[in-house]
């Protein structure tokens, strides 16, 4: 009979991974299922999937998509679409740092391709059902990929939930301190990029795993190299709704980078809505899976007969 351990969200913490790969003593019999979030915010998230690419030669891996695969997907396949901005400013980043080949660009090999492309929404067991984010309050042999699929990679609707499903749900997605089993669920998430730790779950037994952070570096992000900034910039209209005394003004990126944006006022206004040094809250892409809230600080201001634009400086995302 296999052996299954459930991996919570690794998010470009390699080191930590492969420490826990080898305290868990994976062997051919082992079945490893992980509930997705390879990458960003942590610093190697090219690493870790060279890392399950090579785990799944001695041993079964099942991987699963979540939510920062599906919005590295949209980056990669589609520049267009909002879920490449919201990628880079949810802590997309560093990924794009890891793979980075310099000169502000990058280089994604085929076989992670491949392994973006061929990951799955869900896996069960005979006592087990997994998932990234949540599962809806149906019976689980009527959920619908396409039909639920924005819950099973960014709910959070499970963690209000006393439902008991057919099967216990393992899932990730929301950081908690210590692995949490209740009847219902397993969350298996304890925030490793957040400086907490890499869990992992043996199933049946329960028996749990978890390896502190070992790495504190952030990791970098691709640097343009022909200026003085400090992060490449994307061009692209994500909507970024700031919190004003007054109410709420509202802008379009005219292009973003991890570190900051530069934006055009959209909606009518009798006077400035922001200055120099103000220092503003707000969310970007709001009303859109992975909406980032931010705190930052204006850098630039710009009049011209097209608009108002304004440069803000990002110290706080997600």
């Amino acid at each position: 009979m296999s052996r299954v351990v459930a991996i919570g969200d690794v998010h470009g913490c390699a080191s930590e991974l492969l420490t826990l790969l080898e305290r868990l003593d994976v062997t051919s019999d082992t079945t490893l299922v992980f509930v997705g979030d390879y990458i960003d915010r942590g610093p190697h998230g090219r690493q870790v999937i060279d890392l399950l690419l090579e785990t799944s030669e001695r041993c079964q891996v099942v991987a699963l998509m979540g939510n920062h695969e599906w919005m590295f997907r949209g980056f990669l396949f589609n520049r267009n679409v909002k879920t490449a901005g919201l990628f880079v400013l949810n802590g997309g980043g560093t990924t794009l740092g890891s793979y980075g080949c310099g000169e502000g660009d990058f280089s994604v090999p085929k076989a992670h391709i491949t392994f973006l492309e061929r990951l799955t929404l869900t896996h069960q067991t005979e006592g087990y059902f997994f998932v990234h984010a949540s599962v809806p309050e149906l019976p689980l042999d009527q959920l619908d990929a396409k039909q639920h699929w924005r819950e099973l990679i960014w709910g959070r609707g499970i963690l209000e939930s006393a439902r008991r499903w057919s099967k216990v749900v393992v899932h990730g997605h929301s950081p908690v301190p210590a692995v949490d089993i209740r009847p219902n669920r397993i969350n298996i998430d304890t925030g490793c990029a957040y400086d907490n730790c890499l869990s992992a779950i043996e199933l049946p037994t329960l028996r749990v795993t978890s390896v502190p952070r070992l790495d504190k570096f952030r990791g970098t992000m691709l640097c343009d190299r022909s200026s003085r900034r400090e992060a490449v910039r994307f061009k692209g209209a994500l909507s970024v709704h700031v919190k004003r005394s007054s109410g709420v003004a509202e802008f379009e990126t005219l292009d973003y980078s991890p570190v900051g944006i530069f934006m055009r006022l959209v909606s009518p206004c009798e006077r400035r809505p922001l200055a120099k040094n103000d220092v503003i809250v707000g969310v970007i892409g709001r009303d859109s899976p992975g909406a980032v809230q931010f705190r930052g600080v204006v850098v630039r201001e710009v009049s011209n007969p097209q608009g108002l634009f304004y440069g803000v400086k990002i110290s706080h995302a997600g």
